[in-house]
């Protein structure tokens, strides 16, 4: 039974049912089909522990506001300009949402099942990382694997030519095709999905108790931190400096292992992605631009993103209460709002989404959406700190998978600065595992717990 589960997480984080549709000439029908079948691979152990285990169905309290959500969403849909866009963005929360949380609560049930799904996850993530690093070192862009390492090539390759005649990146300046987007087509959202991963293997390099495992634990480590830096994602290198403060505050990560760690980390960031650190020197020009939008210094993207953040916050102001309907920030609206001359850095003429989380929810969702969504993650982060507080004095074993997870969540809230909430099935995916971590941990420190999780696993 755990294969299903794991197979059915490994299956949705790396994207395969997508891409095997586009494979068979059918990107929705058949990216529709095989996930399907990947929920109906879940749905076995689901079952299995229902009726056959009888240990009865779980419901637990982020599910409840999350159908309050839901009903948020249904409000926001029915005074949209459109509901035929809301209703779509309303379904995609239905299946990848709401069906996703629910599934993975009631499939995760131990703690075997649990480490060996985060196992799926470190070895799916790690090799997808590599597949990045394999087209660096061969500078062989062109060979994506079956869209598994995915990059953007309609600009160029960005390169030189040696006088062997051999093509190699210039790195002078950061092109889209040197950016490693993994099996979604994005780098930044890549670099999001690497980081949320990154402190569940750090935690199996420190907790495994097998050598051969620990090894393999720091193997997957070191490929998902490269696989980081070859995305050049600012805001994800950003974020990364926020999980190691959360790591440290946990103690899960000491000072004396996190400075060499940085030191050698930079490093490599030189040799394998040099230009990763003239990009975030382009952070520091955000204070300036906002306080002269004229500096001409100011790199491009960043007074892109200013300016679809600004709009998206306006519309919010002018549609505070339920928003102006899921979906529609980029379609109907950012256009408009990004024209005006008060809002704009940089001259933009085609829809673009808000390029934040919080942002675009609330300019879709309003005030209530934005205050049910935050209460949500508040309350599922407030349960992760709550059992690692109880198994720290009952059994401290069980300690770091609550601060594993809960460093996970903040790791997607970090990067959800610069992102908005695309791809959402990650996100309910990675609170859903976080979720039946807590019931899982809950239950191992009821008394006599010990002989219930020997029975079933």
């Amino acid at each position: 039974m755990d294969a299903a589960v794991v197979a059915f997480v490994v299956v949705l984080y790396t994207n395969v049912a997508v891409l095997g549709g586009r494979m068979i000439g059918s990107p929705v029908v058949g990216g529709a089909i095989l996930a399907a079948v990947a929920i109906a691979l879940i749905a076995i152990p689901v079952l299995f522990e229902i009726l056959v285990r009888r240990r009865g169905l779980v419901l637990d309290k982020p599910l409840l506001l999350m159908l309050g959500f839901l009903g948020t969403l249904c409000i926001s849909t029915f005074i949209s300009r459109d509901p035929r866009t809301a209703g779509a963005w309303l379904a995609t929360y239905l299946v990848e949402g709401l069906l996703v949380y629910f599934l993975v609560i009631n499939a995760v049930r131990s703690l075997r099942t649990l480490r060996r799904t985060v196992w799926g996850l470190l070895v799916a993530a790690a090799i997808l990382a590599s597949l990045g690093a394999y087209q660096e070192i061969a500078h062989d862009y062109s060979h994506q694997f079956g869209g598994l390492a995915q990059r953007d090539l309609t600009l160029g390759l960005g390169h030189e030519v040696e006088s062997n005649g051999k093509l190699i990146p210039t790195r002078e300046r950061v092109g889209i095709a040197n950016r490693a987007a993994g099996p979604i087509a994005d780098p930044n959202r890549w670099a999001q999905l690497l980081l949320v991963i990154l402190p569940l293997a750090v935690l199996r390099v420190r907790d495994e108790k097998s050598k051969k495992l620990r090894f393999a634990a720091t193997v997957c480590t070191m490929l998902i931190l490269g696989g980081i830096f070859l995305t050049y994602s600012r805001g994800g290198v950003l974020a990364l400096a926020i999980v190691v403060l959360c790591m440290l505050g946990f103690k899960t990560l000491r000072w004396r292992h996190v400075v060499p760690a940085a030191l050698v980390g930079g490093v490599l960031a030189i040799i394998i992605a040099p230009g990763v650190l003239n990009r975030l020197q382009t952070v520091a020009d955000v204070p300036g631009l906002l306080s002269d939008r004229t500096v001409s210094q100011s790199d491009g993207a960043v007074r892109g993103r200013l300016t679809e953040m600004l709009a998206a916050w306006h519309v919010f102001l002018d549609h505070p209460l339920l928003g102006v309907g899921p979906g529609h920030f980029s379609t109907y609206y950012s256009m408009d709002y990004m024209q005006d001359p008060d809002i704009a850095f940089r001259r933009i003429n085609r829809p673009r989404h808000a390029h934040s989380l919080y942002l675009e929810l609330a300019a879709e969702t309003g005030l209530l959406g934005v205050a049910i969504f935050t209460a949500i993650v508040v309350l599922v982060l407030w349960r992760l700190a709550s059992v690692r507080r109880r198994a720290l004095v009952m059994r401290p074993d069980l300690a770091p998978w609550a601060a594993g997870f809960w460093v996970a969540i903040v790791a997607y809230l970090a990067a959800g600065f610069f992102l908005q909430l695309s791809f959402q099935r990650y996100f309910w995916l990675f609170l859903a595992l976080a979720g039946a971590t807590v019931q899982v941990l809950e239950a191992l420190l009821q008394p006599g717990a010990a002989a219930v999780e020997e029975r079933y696993s």
